[in-house]
């Protein structure tokens, strides 16, 4: 019979351990508590428009080799498309429009001189971003304590970037990939991500561009993937209680009533949520999983507008030219032009989606206050847009988006393999090495699922759900 594995959580996380153990021919059952997959990264139809509407926006690199690797798996690797090279369009409200282009020069050469060519800074401050370049050749983040006791800004400040370098380079990056302050965050963590951008491949720098809604690029596919495999995807359904026995999982009770006893258990919860999954004695026993306090979350806000382009720019054209653009001096990180990026307009409208990271001082506003803010941001920007009328708006805030990576929190990252031992931990929050992203999740759910692999050694007791 199959060996058979529950995966607790249809998050990113969660569907890609269970995709992997379907693929190699295990029995999984998976359980989500919402409507949807997906976790943090779905989507929804905008009733009024009919747009797929990202609960928050992710931008992805090809150095995400596990996130493709699932997504072709999954068959939604058609769906996104890999920039030739990277270009990331910058814009400031009065020094206008700038490139972060990479070249055809060998790697690392092709970034380089691509931040060479940046032409908002100075040239001795475009000279300085060498020496960044440097540093990452020689980093070790995960030996080098010294590193790892420092933060963003500290790093950059020991390398003698300038307040010009760091306003409008290195912190849009950083916050953008870390989700907090440079002054919070921890430098270790941003030079592995740097390093694996930047001194991987070409196409490991190049942005990866989602053309659908994240729901129609993994929930939906994982689901039909997982089924088609002959295992068992169950919405709206909880953990009540994981039951231990002998250092071992013994039984799960769930909210539907049902008892199931699983050869293994992968926990593809947020860190908030796990100790909920066992009782008092338990953590007691077992303080590894009573660990919510020891992280701290990080919002983002994300605000999604449809403009009437026929009063805006001349001929009715999009003010925004580019797919995606990151803005300098600005509360507003990113703007993606989801029009653009999808294809056409619906109803005649064009369709922006905006991003706040790290947005704690935001979560008070009201969406009226907010959506305010963002069209002052895009008349700022883009003057063209002041005649542009918005038709439609929604304003989401994710309050715990992700774990802040400030310094000191990766000594609380736990691994994927704990000390019972059938019940492993995934998720973007547990030792990836990498912060809060897609590609963490994913890397954390393969783990786990590697690790059931090797160590699952019983027989199943699930019936296959292809036989019911």
């Amino acid at each position: 019979m199959k060996k058979s594995i529950l995966v607790i959580g249809g998050g990113i996380a969660g569907l890609a351990a269970a995709v992997e153990l379907a693929a190699n021919n295990l029995s999984v059952l998976l359980v989500e508590q919402k409507q949807h997959l997906g976790g943090r990264a779905f989507s929804f139809v905008d009733k009024k428009n009919g747009d797929d509407v990202d609960n928050g926006q992710h931008l992805m690199m090809g150095c995400y080799h596990s996130t493709l690797r699932l997504l072709n798996m999954i068959g939604s690797l058609p769906d996104v498309s890999l920039q030739p090279a990277l270009r990331v369009v910058f814009r400031h409200p009065e020094k206008g429009k700038t490139e972060l282009h990479a070249s055809s020069l060998p790697v690392p050469l092709h970034l380089l001189s691509g931040l060479l060519g940046l032409k908002s800074l100075s040239l001795s401050d475009r000279l300085s971003l060498l020496r960044v370049g440097a540093a990452l050749m020689k980093a070790k983040p995960e030996s080098d304590e010294r590193l790892q006791r420092m933060t963003v800004s500290e790093w950059l400040l020991s390398l003698h970037q300038s307040e010009a370098n760091r306003k409008y380079l290195w912190d849009i990056l950083a916050i953008g990939t870390l989700n907090d302050a440079p002054d919070r965050v921890s430098a270790s963590l941003f030079v592995n991500v740097l390093q694996a951008a930047f001194l991987g491949s070409r196409s490991d720098s190049a942005m990866v561009i989602p053309r659908k809604g994240l729901s129609r690029i993994f929930g939906e596919p994982a689901a039909d993937f997982l089924r088609s495999h002959g295992c068992d995807v169950r919405l709206n359904t909880s953990v009540e209680r994981v039951v231990i026995r002998k250092n071992k999982v013994s039984e799960v009770k769930l909210s539907t009533g049902e008892v199931v006893t699983p050869d293994a258990v992968i926990s593809a919860v947020p860190y908030f949520d796990l100790p909920k999954l066992f009782d008092e004695p338990t953590l007691r026993k077992f303080p590894e999983f009573n660990i919510a306090d020891r992280f701290v979350s990080s919002p983002i806000v994300t605000i999604h507008l449809w403009f009437d382009m026929e009063h805006g720019a001349v001929g009715g054209n999009d003010f925004v030219p580019e797919e995606f653009v990151a803005l300098l001096h600005s509360p507003i990180h990113w703007i993606f032009n989801k029009t653009k990026i999808s294809g056409g307009r619906k109803n005649g409208l064009s369709y922006l989606s905006l991003v706040i990271s790290g947005a704690e001082k935001f979560l008070a506003m009201k969406k009226e206050e907010i959506v305010a803010l963002a069209v002052a941001e895009l008349r700022r920007f883009f003057p063209e847009s002041k005649n542009a009328v918005v038709r439609h708006s929604h304003v989401i805030k994710e309050k715990r988006a992700t774990f802040s990576p400030r310094v000191g929190t990766e000594q609380f990252r736990p691994s994927h393999i704990t000390s019972l031992e059938n019940f492993f931990l995934a998720g973007d929050w547990t030792d990836t090495k990498l912060p809060a992203t897609i590609e963490g999740a994913v890397h954390s759910g393969f783990a786990c699922a590697e690790a059931v692999l090797r160590n699952s050694k019983h027989q199943s007791r699930f019936k296959n759900p292809s036989a019911r």
